[in-house]
């Protein structure tokens, strides 16, 4: 008799995935220990104002922005390994020059030079995820990949404040110097079998038109998530919220058990129940703000939102690699990064405006309205054609 055996999947989390994994870890954490400390920084040490606090924060998105086109096209020619040492090596030296900064020029060029490195280093590194993981886990191996954002973006401001009142603002650069540099050491024992260069060195591609409809619904949903990054606590505030920084923590932690979990429905019955979902909660989370007058829609509108983001971004990102080749992996991250990055920033300054016209529940709950944008988008793009092709 013949027993016959499934074949087992593919490991997940080899030596370099984890190491990438830590590496991604490391390098946000040090990103996320000078976001809300830098701020205080430029006003009470360097003598800035608020106005100053949005340049210097502003030449940091829009150089990050300018360099992830040009970044994907070089891990697609001259290799993923080169760009991801070298990158993220810079962008340790630039973590380590905050502790000469002495002028608001100086911290203006140094955002600028980092904002660049930044750009660079982490599209390589999501570039090398999407080569590390096997094709037919790559949903939850993306999903296990960005939970060390996440968990970055729930200790690194807590962990920064806590070294800022305790030991100063020389500590703190010197700290998120080391946590650059930790990760520096991981990227360096990464080792991989993925396509190393394009044989096309001739032409300058910096953007992958196969993804322009996950790079738009990643442009609409990265607007609506800066508006709850730049608003949410003086939203608290106005209801009167004893720490909205709360808020953060629970979206975090939702995001950290949503992630997983879309990438494995999403490799094992595609892509429109789940992100149905992701777009639900999405909705559902400004429509609670716009009804909370306390704690209890507060924190629900966290969870239901650290739920949709946890769905649809990785989600999208997972599509749209799998719709390039190995060649082109590097191209079409740089295309969705630059797409989330410009519109965290446009998303800023239209929904601030939004708010300072209507007031800040008016603007959640016009934000709802909003999510119905890239739900079309991935309805006229996707949803026919992946039902067509299961039938």
């Amino acid at each position: 008799m013949i027993i016959k055996q499934e074949a087992a999947a593919p490991q997940l989390w080899t030596k370099s995935f984890l190491l990438l994994c830590l590496s991604n870890l490391f390098i946000f954490t040090s990103f996320y220990c000078l976001l809300p400390t830098l701020p205080l920084f430029i006003t009470d040490v360097l003598a800035g104002d608020t106005k100053i606090v949005g340049y210097i924060f502003g030449v940091f998105a829009l150089a990050a922005v300018l360099s992830r086109p040009l970044a994907g096209h070089l891990l697609d020619t001259l290799g993923r390994k080169a760009i991801l040492r070298l990158s993220l090596l810079l962008l340790t030296l630039a973590m380590f020059a905050y502790n000469w900064v002495t002028s608001l020029v100086l911290l203006f060029i140094l955002r600028g030079i980092h904002g660049i490195f930044w750009g660079f280093a982490t599209t390589a590194s999501g570039t090398t995820a999407t080569d590390l993981v096997p094709a037919v886990r790559r949903g939850e191996g993306i999903g296990y990949y960005g939970l060390s954002n996440t968990v970055a973006m729930a200790v690194g401001p807590l962990l920064g404040l806590e070294i800022l009142q305790r030991f100063g603002f020389s500590i703190l650069f010197i700290i998120s110097f080391c946590f650059a540099a930790v990760g520096f050491l991981c990227a360096w024992g990464i080792e991989h079998q993925a396509v190393n260069k394009s044989a096309n060195t001739k032409s300058i591609i910096l953007f992958e038109p196969k993804v322009f409809s996950f790079a738009s619904i990643m442009f609409f949903v990265a607007g609506l998530y800066s508006g709850v990054l730049s608003f949410i606590v003086l939203f608290g505030k106005e209801i009167g919220i004893a720490n909205p920084g709360s808020y953060f923590l629970a979206f975090a932690a939702a995001l950290f058990l949503s992630r997983p979990y879309a990438g494995k429905i999403l490799d094992q019955q595609g892509p429109v129940k789940i992100m149905s979902i992701g777009f639900a909660a999405l909705a559902a989370s400004f429509l609670s703000l716009f009804f909370a007058n306390g704690i209890v829609l507060f924190m629900m509108s966290a969870v239901l939102f650290g739920v949709g983001f946890g769905i649809i971004q990785p989600t999208a990102l997972t599509m749209a690699i799998n719709k390039v080749g190995a060649l082109q992996r590097g191209v079409a991250n740089g295309t969705i990064m630059t797409a989330f990055d410009l519109g965290v920033g446009c998303g800023a300054i239209f929904l601030g405006m939004l708010s300072s016209s209507v007031g800040l529940p008016m603007m959640y709950l016009g934000s709802c309205f909003i999510v119905i944008i890239p739900l079309a988008i991935f309805y006229v793009n996707h949803v026919r054609g992946y039902r067509q092709e299961n039938r």
